[in-house]
């Protein structure tokens, strides 16, 4: 039989939205983006390196931050500033053949009450410039190859942990949502408990 906790389904509508980690339970889901997310679903320390479906990290940075940023050269120009959560780590395709980017891995964070954030998407592109010597955000990761991301989140600052996806298909409905389906694994983000007040501290999320 199938654990609660070896199944997920979420689903959140707009950039910045929040959703609920729904397990397997069942809850009405909002319309949007779905990720529905099979595997254990284990939690990883910090500094643990993970691999996944021939996809593998190595978080390397995960704090709170301040930040301004530029959306220049667009048609719109626009300047984000607030607090953020920010994410860095290094993927590696270990299988024999591209990861072409609808395969590429999904981050999200948990608070202590279950909820589930979503990145800020044009932030994350922003904070994720085109460089010699990496690849381009949206390209294929070749077999072999390793790349550096991160992640930005506009999110309140409390204990969080990083719940990520590694979808082995994609579909698209038409009512526009796409859905992501893959094994997924929860990853402690202890420097941003350590960073935090002890009271606060305490309310970090427990392992499901």
């Amino acid at each position: 039989m199938e654990k609660p906790h070896q199944r997920a389904a979420v689903r959140w509508r707009g950039r910045g939205a929040l959703a609920a980690l729904l397990f397997a339970v069942g809850v009405a889901l909002m319309p949007g983006l779905s990720v529905a997310a099979e595997g254990d679903g284990k939690n990883f320390a910090w500094g643990t390196q993970v691999t996944r479906d021939n996809v593998a990290f190595e978080f390397q940075e995960a704090r709170y931050a301040n930040l301004v940023v530029d959306s220049s050269g667009g048609e719109s120009p626009k300047q984000y500033k607030g607090d953020f959560v920010l994410l860095q780590v290094n993927i590696t395709n270990t299988a024999e053949q591209p990861l072409f980017a609808r395969f590429q891995p999904v981050f999200r964070l948990i608070d202590a009450k279950g909820a589930l954030y979503e990145p800020h998407e044009v932030l994350t592109k922003l904070v994720n410039p085109p460089q010699e010597g990496q690849i381009a955000f949206g390209d294929p990761l070749a077999a072999g190859q390793s790349m550096q991301r991160r992640v930005l989140f506009s999110v309140p600052k409390q204990p969080y942990r990083a719940v990520v996806i590694v979808p082995r298909s994609t579909e698209k409905a038409d009512d526009g949502v796409v859905t992501y389906a893959g094994p997924y694994f929860f990853y402690d983000l202890a420097p941003l408990r350590s960073s935090l007040p002890a009271r606060s501290a305490r309310t970090a999320p427990k392992s499901p």
